[in-house]
This record gives structure tokens, sequence and C-alpha cells, in this order.
């Protein structure tokens, strides 16, 4: 199932707050952002990168390895969030 995406709308753009750009910046984005657009394919990315996280974790030392293990269920988080959340076509009809 496919994910509609949400219209870009500089109001909301976080990346935005300095006021210079007129056009969105990645290297600014921030996670919050109103304007977000995951497709089903970015959430399923997002849990490979955790499990790869979890692995590295088994091997690394205790502060490292529970910064991965951190990190790794943020970005389950945030897949499971836009699970939850996304727009399908079947809903936008």
């Amino acid at each position: 199932m496919l994910s509609v995406p949400r219209h870009y709308k500089r109001a909301q753009a976080l990346c935005h707050r300095d006021g210079v750009r007129d056009t969105p910046t990645l290297d600014r984005c921030v996670p919050g952002c109103g304007n977000i657009i995951r497709a089903d394919e970015h959430a399923a990315q997002l849990r490979e990168c955790a499990e790869f996280l979890d692995k590295r974790a088994a091997f690394a030392a205790r502060p490292i390895g529970d910064r991965f293990r951190a990190n790794a269920a943020r970005l389950r988080d945030l897949a499971d969030t836009h699970d939850r959340t996304r727009i399908t076509l079947e809903d936008a009809t």
C-alpha cells in the first residue's frame, strides 16, 4: 500500500527558521517537522537501519551499545508512527 505524500508548506518548515532560503534544506531537516513525507519504503528502511544498529550494539562497548540501541528504538518509533498515521490511496478517496 502506498502512502500519499503531503504537500510542502513553508510556514510549517522548521528548516526555514532562518528566513533566508525559499526551498527546503535537507541538511537542516527536523524530525518533528509537519512537512516530513515518508513512504512505506522509508519506514522499511528505518527498520532495517534499526536492525543493523542492534547487531552492532551486541559487539560494542556498553556505552556505545546503549547509544546504538537507543537510536534503533528511535528509528523503530518513527517507522511505527508512519504506519499508524499514513494516508493511503483508499483514505484519500
